[in-house]
């Protein structure tokens, strides 16, 4: 495909070779770098984008790299990049991302598997032949689909929330409901339901539930896994507790509480490390969703980007994630230190 370079790929890199070849960085965010430049953007989805850009880069700017970035021009230039390219209303934040990319060595990319925009910016970084740190195309098709996720995890015998299209749904008598965009991010449209009534007459009324998946409410503590994955094998960043709420039957994020499930490290551990077998294209940071019901572990989706929770990882585990990132994927026989492991609140 392209001859795109990732970090992803299974052949071994001499990691003295590659960091050469990590000479300058580009980090795209996707809200905050102007995916929203021709709309009202949106607050809170800009608020968590800037925090997990703004994170990242400083992470980076500690290491012996030239970052660019680029900024929707409606919002504060960003600290600790060497460049920054500015989006303007009229622009194709498109073109302007590709001039970019065409003049680094890598790219680290965060963009919502909505509509696509994590896979179409890989495919672009890719058609430029540039290192991507992150995950191959084919994990982020996978990952950036519920029902795909669900159906590969299931075959492999990991436990997930069964999911279902709104058209074969098993329809349960007093049963609570979730339905959620099949390419949704976090918690964006997730609509509540107390019944399999009121979920049917929303599919009925709604053009939307075509979209969207059906799977069951389940009962059990919110939590997440922030993890580095490489050719099969996963490594724990940090094991968190999720603060979502039900209001008006939607569902809201709210921030993690980073380590609040450490006492769940180990068993955390096994389900991240039997994802990375079954998805071994998934490199680099990569977050698991999942619910804790008391020994059960019932994993909810996957994000084959970063995740929010990275922006208090630093001060979880006493050490830079990035320079871990990059050193798992680029050592060969990169040895993965003992982290700390603190508790932070994170509210967004």
């Amino acid at each position: 495909m392209f001859g795109m370079h990732y970090l992803a790929t299974h052949e071994i890199y001499n990691g003295d070779d590659l960091h050469k070849k990590l000479s300058t960085i580009f980090v795209c965010e996707f809200i905050t770098a102007g995916g929203f430049n021709h709309v009202d953007l949106p607050a809170s989805l800009a608020q968590e984008g800037a925090l997990m850009r703004d994170a990242l880069l400083s992470d980076l700017s500690q290491l012996p790299y030239e970052i660019s970035t680029v900024v929707d021009g409606r919002l504060t230039m960003p600290m600790h990049a060497h460049s920054c390219a500015i989006v303007q209303i009229d622009d194709d934040a498109w073109q302007v991302w590709e001039r970019v990319i065409q003049r680094v060595d890598a790219v680290w990319l965060i963009a919502p598997e909505t509509d696509g925009h994590l896979k179409k910016l890989t495919e672009l970084a890719a058609r430029y032949k540039k290192t991507i740190i992150g995950c191959d195309l084919e994990s982020i098709k996978v990952t950036s689909s519920k029902l795909a996720t669900y159906n590969i995890l299931n075959k492999a015998g990991i436990a997930a929330i069964p999911t279902y299209t709104s058209s074969n749904w098993l329809k349960g008598e007093g049963s609570e409901w979730l339905a959620k965009p099949d390419d949704g991010a976090g918690c964006n449209e997730t609509v509540y339901f107390d019944s399999a009534n009121e979920l049917s007459s929303w599919i009925s009324a709604n053009n939307k539930a075509v979209s969207h998946v059906i799977q069951r409410y389940q009962v059990g503590a919110p939590a997440s896994i922030s993890c580095v994955m490489h050719c099969g094998k996963a490594y724990i960043l940090s094991c968190n507790k999720q603060l979502i709420e039900i209001n008006n039957h939607q569902l809201s994020y709210h921030g993690s509480v980073v380590n609040g499930m450490r006492d769940y490290w180990s068993v955390f551990e096994i389900v991240a490390n039997k994802i990375a077998q079954v998805m071994p294209g998934l490199t680099g940071y990569v977050g698991i969703d999942l619910i804790v019901q008391g020994d059960e572990l019932i994993v909810v989706e996957i994000n084959p980007r970063l995740a929010t929770s990275y922006v208090g990882i630093k001060k979880a585990i006493g050490k830079n994630p990035a320079e871990l990132i990059i050193n798992i994927i680029t050592q060969e026989n990169y040895t993965w230190p003992k982290l700390e492991q603190n508790v932070v609140e994170l509210h967004v």
